[in-house]
């Protein structure tokens, strides 16, 4: 049974277990106050700046055909940067060096707690082997065109112009 504990608005566990059912059952879904589902996410940066994106599988319940990056929850035992390389592992067939990646970004959204990283790496885009039961391609884009995409919670944008800016 996968069980996740849960964290504070710091990141800070908080001895809470809920189990993986719990989560998928809406009804059961409450958490209390001041709680959040730990998710890890890996903002994958290309030579030419460019954010590897992967777009959901059409059979998924949540986000179905929509872009996004590497994410996912944080496993019990597991710490937010191990779940940031375990899910790029299994969605785009890449496993990062969790001393590789660095902090982006961190933020609250309804009931999960968002820790995100970056990577610059040179992997062209027909290295990846995508999780064909997750995903249904891969694919960079400009910061400017994630801008544009109707599509799921880009809140990470911002920091990474910030970012690039800074680099330049």
């Amino acid at each position: 049974m996968e069980k996740f504990e849960l964290v504070d608005k710091d990141g800070k566990n908080t001895g809470k277990i809920v189990t993986l059912e719990e989560l998928e059952d809406a009804n059961r879904r409450k958490f209390p106050e001041g709680h959040y589902l730990p998710v890890a996410g890996i903002v994958v940066l290309n030579e030419n700046n460019e954010v590897l994106l992967e777009k959901r599988s059409m059979k998924k319940i949540s986000g179905a055909g929509k872009w996004g990056i590497c994410a996912g929850k944080v496993d019990f035992g597991e710490s937010v940067k191990e779940a940031a390389v375990r899910e790029a592992s299994e969605e785009i067939g890449i496993k990062f060096d969790k001393d590789t990646l660095k902090p982006l970004a961190t933020s609250i959204i309804k009931d999960g707690r968002y820790s995100i990283y970056y990577v610059k790496t040179d992997i062209p885009i027909n290295k990846y082997k995508i999780q064909e039961s997750e995903l249904e391609e891969v694919k960079y884009f400009k910061i400017e065109e994630i801008e544009k995409l109707e599509n799921s919670i880009f809140d990470w944008t911002d920091n990474v112009k910030e970012l690039l800016k800074n680099e330049a």
